[in-house]
């Protein structure tokens, strides 16, 4: 079973990049990543799955340009805010967790302007 959400994991992340340069992120691809880190995300685990960090480091990667991380941004506010029990702390701490270096933060009050 493992193996099997990897490999939907990796198809999801080639799905959204074309060879040699990075493609527009969806929301749905979005939506996708961050609902494999719900359990974190709500304080019911003290960690990031796999599977979630996996999925975090697809999306940063993928939105490289400017116009990707302000679109990405707007989704990412958008997935979060459906998340009523959202834990701000863990919701900063997530990027950080994940190994994520200069990524776009996840929260609830992002700026997707800069």
């Amino acid at each position: 079973m493992e193996m099997i959400k990897l490999i939907l994991l990796v198809a999801m992340a080639y799905a959204f990049i074309e060879p040699g340069r990075a493609a527009d992120v969806s929301c749905t691809t979005v939506d996708s990543a961050i609902s494999t880190c719900g359990q974190y995300l709500i304080g019911m685990a003290t960690a990031p799955t796999v599977e979630c960090c996996s999925g975090i480091n697809s999306i940063h990667e993928a939105a490289s340009s400017a116009q990707a991380r302000r679109e990405t941004c707007d989704c990412i506010r958008q997935t979060v805010a459906m998340y009523g029990d959202l834990s701000d702390q863990a919701a900063r701490t997530l990027t950080g967790k994940c190994g994520v270096k200069a990524g776009i933060p996840i929260s609830r009050d992002i700026d997707c302007s800069r």
